[in-house]
């Protein structure tokens, strides 16, 4: 499952010789403290329900499973910004400390994940370009004396932003993934492969604390289905003061 920025979270499907449809549900919750102006750490949790629905030789079958996915670390740093040559930057980072894979053993530090962003606003449109690698560490295959490595992840993704009036913003994208083959025990499990990803989505300003987030991500080509977010992000302590008093 593609979550954006280029972090990705593996869920296996059973494989079936008949007709196999899986919905799955991620709850995030995160949190990031401003250690600087520039630099932030953070936290973040993710929790997975999945069900999965199969038809084989005329009969139908169902499962469904609910678990703590992932804990993970991350941190980000504002490398350029109103620079008077120079876009707006940033490079970010994100390391798990705890992942949970069906039908895998539970591992910590399992993945970890490195990119950039570089943007430009030139009101009202802001277009940015995103950039990251995703590192997956090798894992134990549950009930079996097997090793699986999961393929890494290489993820680009261009956006362009549209601020309709203060309070709502529009975005588009495309973005492009390439992942390695998994491996398991050094023999590879099919082949790699890209796949093209157009996303839409909408910002909207609840208030000055406060924004909710919806995206829709879906496959131009390769492999895999669609996703959609809600998110909802708000600030704690002391606002900034407004631009009028900044500039």
């Amino acid at each position: 499952v593609d979550l954006g920025n280029g972090r990705t979270i593996t869920l296996p499907n059973p494989s079936t010789e008949g007709v196999s449809n899986t919905d799955s549900l991620i709850g995030t919750l995160g949190l990031n403290y401003g250690v600087t102006d520039k630099w932030e750490i953070g936290a973040k949790v993710n929790a997975l329900h999945r069900q999965t629905r199969q038809n084989t030789s005329d009969e139908n079958h169902q499962n469904s499973d609910t678990h703590l996915q992932d804990i993970s670390f991350t941190t980000q740093y504002q490398t350029t910004e109103n620079h008077k040559k120079f876009p707006n930057s940033l490079i970010f980072s994100e390391i798990s400390l705890y992942d949970k894979t069906d039908d895998l053993n539970s591992k910590t530090f399992s993945s970890a994940l490195i990119g950039g962003t570089v943007y430009t606003v030139n009101d009202p449109i802001v277009l940015s370009l995103t950039g990251s690698y995703q590192y997956n560490a090798k894992r134990d295959i549950l009930t079996q004396n097997k090793t699986v490595d999961i393929g890494d992840v290489l993820s680009v993704n261009g956006t362009v932003g549209f601020a309709v009036n203060p309070d709502i913003t529009l975005n588009t994208g495309v973005g492009w993934q390439l992942r390695q083959a998994d491996k398991i025990n050094g023999t590879n499990l099919g082949i790699k492969h890209t796949q093209t990803n157009l996303n839409l989505g909408l910002a909207y300003a609840l208030s000055q604390r406060s924004n909710i987030t919806a995206n829709v991500r879906t496959n131009i080509s390769g492999n895999g289905g669609s996703t959609f977010s809600v998110g909802l992000t708000t600030k704690l302590g002391e606002l900034p003061p407004p631009l009028s008093e900044r500039y």
